[in-house]
């Protein structure tokens, strides 16, 4: 039987802590960064799309480093890159060179949401796959659910946002320190000259199914994002609360999807996968409509609801391709990454020309092509025989 390689989970759960950490620090500074540096809403959202873009390309790329460079050294790398991008952040003097570091910040963001996805499958028994996954992402959850009280602790303390960045960094730096201490036989048996790796999926046969499931979580990432990303600005400028409240909501939210995830970490339900996340996808759509127009408290709840989606989703796309899981958990970052740059832009538009309740709307559309992509997956591959396990 298998037994659980635990400095792979430690590892694992330390780097998205920090990714959820480090991502979600921008959301409720937007307000304050846009009036700092004078920028409108349109120019403002490149502070996430250019993170967004270098993600992409991290993400895109980090299959074929991974093929040939040890998993932990990668992340090690990432933590580095983190660092300084952080600290850039927090002493840019202009917004040219903000948009530089959230450039260099996005590139670690891509391997420290990746690697973590990757590790937890191959650590984890098969029976506690599910679980250990939804404890890796109620990691995010946690640092999620921090991150916002970061901002307004560090607001009440000082009227300089910039410190925020700089105490973001810290994350960053204990997850390179406790990886120069992790040792197990996993991390120094990895030897690809005798394993060889599972070829790049270059053929429809194999791409196609992958790229399909990376879109339908990429769609449900666009409206998780927008909903963590946009709604401090939706609570200062709608219901023109201070920084401090609309933070909170921000934690609200947070606090959901950390309830939701630890939930199913400690338990695991006999609906199908399919059902479970469809449920996710519309009930998350009821609380955005809810919050729009009944009371805003609606939309922090849609953290519980999304909460399940995405490590559902990672599990079921480890089952689908555990012979080629580089792969497959590559082109689900990558995908994300690019649907986060269509999102920001989009999102951005829309708020500067229609204000941003309306532009909240846009995570109701991204919602529903997430549910279609759920629900159209095994009509398309299982019965016309394209997957390996078809």
């Amino acid at each position: 039987m298998k037994t659980t390689a635990w400095p792979y989970i430690i590892l694992s759960y330390m780097s998205l802590f920090v990714y959820g950490f480090t991502d979600n620090i921008r959301g409720p500074l937007f307000p304050e960064i846009l009036a700092n540096y004078k920028v409108s809403d349109t120019v403002g959202s490149w502070m996430f799309a250019m993170s967004s873009l270098s993600g992409f390309a991290a993400s895109y790329l980090a299959r074929h480093f991974l093929r040939k460079f040890d998993r932990k050294n990668v992340l090690q790398v990432a933590a580095i890159i983190a660092i300084l991008a952080l600290a850039g952040m927090a002493f840019s003097r202009n917004f040219a060179f903000f948009l530089t570091f959230s450039f260099i910040s996005g590139i670690s963001q891509g391997i420290l949401a990746l690697v973590p996805n990757i590790l937890v499958p191959l650590a984890a028994s098969a029976e506690r796959k599910q679980q250990f996954l939804s404890g890796l992402h109620a990691m995010y959850g946690l640092a999620s659910f921090l991150a916002p009280l970061a901002a307004a602790a560090v607001a009440l303390a000082t009227p300089n946002w910039r410190w925020t960045f700089l105490l973001a960094g810290l994350g960053p730096l204990f997850l390179f320190s406790y990886s120069l201490r992790a040792k197990h036989p996993l991390f120094d048996n990895e030897d690809r000259n005798e394993t060889p790796p599972p070829p790049a999926p270059t053929s429809h046969r194999h791409a196609l199914p992958q790229i399909f499931l990376a879109s339908m979580v990429s769609f449900n990432v666009a409206a998780e994002v927008l909903i963590s990303s946009r709604l401090a600005l939706y609570m200062r400028r709608e219901m023109n609360y201070s920084l401090e409240a609309a933070s909170l909501y921000v934690t609200y939210f947070f606090i959901g999807m950390l309830a939701g995830r630890l939930f199913f970490a400690a338990y695991k339900f006999s609906l199908p996968t399919r059902q479970q996340l469809s449920i996710s996808l519309l009930s998350t759509a009821v609380l955005i409509v809810l919050g729009l127009f009944v009371h805003p408290l609606f939309l922090p709840l849609t953290g519980l609801a999304i909460a399940p989606f995405y490590p559902l989703s990672i599990s079921f796309i480890s089952s689908e391709f555990p012979e080629d899981l580089d792969s497959a958990i590559s082109y689900m970052t990558a995908m994300d990454s690019f649907m986060l740059i269509v999102m920001h832009l989009t999102v951005g538009k829309l708020t500067q020309s229609f204000g941003i309740k309306q532009a909240f709307f846009s995570g109701l559309f991204f919602l529903l092509v997430s549910y279609f992509l759920t629900n159209t997956y095994a009509y398309f591959f299982h019965r016309r025989k394209v997957t390996p396990q078809a």
